[in-house]
């Protein structure tokens, strides 16, 4: 899945309008952190592009929507989710 596609798929997560512009910047840097995060935790190329990855993508995103400066809190599910997709990682 394109980033843009998962931009869309943060807006629909976030009850945000799919055609609004107003959100995009602060959403693809959000979208590019949560990747990379994934990324650093072992989280493959490969994996990455699977339906459970946007899933994670998209609660990644939410759960770090309104955080205040300083702040880093994603919620366990998504923790549980991220280790699943590490997981496969190694197996593929």
């Amino acid at each position: 899945m394109t980033d843009i596609e998962l931009l869309t798929e943060c807006k629909k997560g976030l009850s945000l309008p799919v055609d609004g512009t107003d959100f995009d910047g602060v959403l693809m840097q959000k979208i590019r952190v949560v990747k990379s995060f994934l990324k650093g935790a072992g989280v493959s190329e490969t994996m990455l592009a699977d339906d459970l990855a946007v899933g994670v993508i998209v609660l990644g995103v939410t759960d770090i929507w309104n955080l205040t400066g300083g702040e880093t809190k994603f919620s366990p599910a998504f923790y549980v989710m991220a280790n699943q997709l590490a997981y496969r990682s190694q197996v593929v």
